[in-house]
């Protein structure tokens, strides 16, 4: 090899490794987006550059303050902390002493499906092997889907759980605080003691990353957004050189900045320019003071993703799509904290009215010990990362009855498969081993499932459909075995229960049960009229509610049998007394 070109190439190399130390080049250099280039600069991803610039920024420094990400759906964060995990790690830069990185979720679904879909593609993909080139190869060393040892630093993925306390004695340098809109204050209290010995960043306090799609205000990720110098992204125009605001809180300036497609205009000077490269041109602005702010905070949604038109977007506003509410606009679209009364239900509520603190799923039930309700919700996808079939899980919730009314949650899971076959032995299971007094299921997509149950079971397994009436909200058709509901009035019932503290998780189980938290804190309310009356409705919001479905029949199992078959009218008699007497009186028919 001649010699001006050997040391063209060791330049190069030098290049490179330099370049490393830039978060944003490490990325390009490096990793790839399933074997496609990943890059974020000059391509309209400047926004995203510039925040791993300042998250990696804050690891050199003693005087930073954690960085809180307030976003939309599908921006590219959960990716971004991927590739930072693996730029801490890997990139050399923070070797002296090795780095410690903790990347937390609220849940180990989360954890599995962040470690195996999108981490473990990363090292797969990267180029020339890089990642996994780097791994420390000893006998005693450690790679698994939680924990992942390199040469230049240590990754821990993990669930935050309800209280932090699966993280307690560990001692990290960085901590992702991933999906924070679903995490509880006092456990990531908890969590970042693990950062008092930090070597990087503030001495005591390490480096905090938390980030987010929000929900209601007043939660904890709301606060922590109010206490951050809460930057919006603006601008650059071509022409004048100025920088200007295109998406700010309760404010439409972007209807008119962006005409049509990828074109916007310069609202100072007039000029048009296609998006990206304004977006190239552009720069944070925070809405308040840094020095009186105690988090640096990022708001990104999907007005910037590149590759969206401002078509795109005009179809995800509720008034031109039926499928989006506002709620929906405001928390996936425009990244935005939503204060309406669409939101019945939270997770904070659930902790505090809901949480049995010392109980755990019950394995076993026997007959005798407890009166037990089984509801079933049907859907059509398994309970499997890898599942792409429907849009919707099938899932049974158990309850059982005290004598107060008080409606104890001991088991719920979703369905591992979804064929008529483990449908059924599913059920079969469930009576056997929680001795299951009543069940009652979706009839509407489980009637093949249902209706050959039901030749078992008879009036112990129910059929239900839902109904609009308001005359008669709920009533039994005996030839039939099914039960006609409203499903409105019957969701509303069950929101009071939680609000009473009459519905009761075991938060022992907290990692078994977070989903099901998740789907019944997944509805929106709304108001319509009927007759020059106002009626509150549910619907769907953008996470499953099956969940809470399958809940609400177990609820309508319950229900069925204190007022023996909906025959007893409401306020005839103490809730309490009709359970006490129907429990002595019914009998089992099989």
């Amino acid at each position: 090899m001649p010699k001006k070109q050997s040391q063209e190439n060791l330049f190069k190399q030098l290049k490179t490794s330099f370049l490393d130390f830039d978060p944003a080049h490490f990325v390009q250099n490096n990793l790839t987006l399933d074997g496609a280039e990943f890059k974020v600069l000059d391509n309209g991803w400047r926004f995203m550059a510039d925040i791993y610039r300042y998250i990696a920024l804050q690891a050199t420094r003693k005087d930073g303050k954690p960085v809180v990400i307030k976003k939309g759906r599908q921006v590219g964060a959960t990716v971004m902390a991927g590739a930072l995990d693996l730029f801490f790690t890997n990139s050399g830069l923070f070797n002296s002493p090795n780095i410690r990185v903790v990347h937390l979720f609220p849940a180990l679904g989360q954890v599995k499906k962040f470690s195996q879909d999108k981490l473990e593609t990363l090292i797969r993909t990267a180029k020339n092997d890089f990642i996994n080139s780097n791994k420390l190869i000893s006998s005693n060393s450690v790679d698994n889907l939680t924990m992942k040892q390199f040469n230049a630093g240590t990754l821990w993925i993990d669930s935050l759980g309800s209280d932090g306390d699966r993280i307690r004695g560990m001692t990290a340098d960085i901590v992702f605080f991933d999906e924070v809109q679903d995490m509880f204050g006092h456990a990531i209290g908890n969590a970042t003691k693990i950062l008092t010995a930090a070597k990087y960043g503030p001495v005591g306090q390490g480096v905090q990353v938390y980030f987010g799609t929000p929900k209601q205000k007043g939660s904890y990720f709301s606060t922590i957004w109010d206490m951050s110098d809460q930057r919006y992204y603006h601008l650059g125009c071509i022409n004048c050189n100025e920088t200007y605001p295109f998406y700010l809180p309760n404010d439409d300036r972007w209807k008119s900045i962006w005409l049509y497609e990828n074109t916007i205009q310069c609202p100072l000077c007039g000029t048009k320019q296609k998006k990206v490269e304004a977006t190239e041109r552009g720069k944070w602005v925070g809405a308040r003071g840094l020095e009186e702010s105690e988090f640096v905070g990022f708001h990104v949604n999907q007005l910037y993703i590149p590759y969206f038109t401002k078509e795109n977007i005009e179809k995800l506003m509720p008034e031109n799509n039926p499928a989006q509410t506002e709620r929906i606009w405001q928390n996936e679209v425009v990244g935005e904290f939503y204060s309406g009364a669409g939101s019945p239900l939270t997770k904070a509520e659930i902790y505090n009215l809901c949480r049995d603190p010392d109980r755990s799923f019950s394995k076993k039930i026997k007959p005798k010990d407890k009166t037990v309700y089984l509801g079933v919700d049907w859907g059509g996808k398994d309970d499997d990362p890898n599942s792409r079939g429907g849009q919707s899980y099938s899932c049974v919730v158990v309850l059982s009855a005290t004598p107060d009314g008080t409606l104890l949650i001991e088991h719920a899971h979703k369905l591992r498969k979804n064929n008529f076959n483990f449908k059924k032995e599913t059920i079969k299971e469930m009576y056997r081993r929680f001795g299951v007094h009543r069940g009652v299921s979706d009839w509407f997509f489980g009637q093949d499932v249902v209706h050959d149950l039901q030749s078992i079971y008879r009036e112990r397994f129910l059929g239900a459909q839902g109904s609009g009436s308001l005359i008669k909200p709920i009533k039994y058709r005996e030839d039939e075995f099914i039960i006609s509901y409203n499903k409105d009035l019957l969701i509303d019932e069950l929101f009071d229960l939680f609000r009473k503290g009459k519905i009761r998780f075991p938060w022992k189980s907290y990692e078994h049960v977070e989903w099901l938290i998740d789907h019944c804190t997944s509805m929106e309310s709304k108001v319509r009229i009927s007759g020059g009356q106002p009626i509150k409705t549910f619907v769907k919001g953008s996470t499953p509610n099956d969940g809470l479905m399958a809940l609400m029949y177990a609820y309508i199992a319950y229900k069925f049998d204190i007022t023996k078959g909906f025959t007893i009218k409401p306020g005839l008699e103490r809730q309490s007394n009709y359970l006490r007497s129907t429990l002595a009186n019914v009998k089992r028919r099989v």
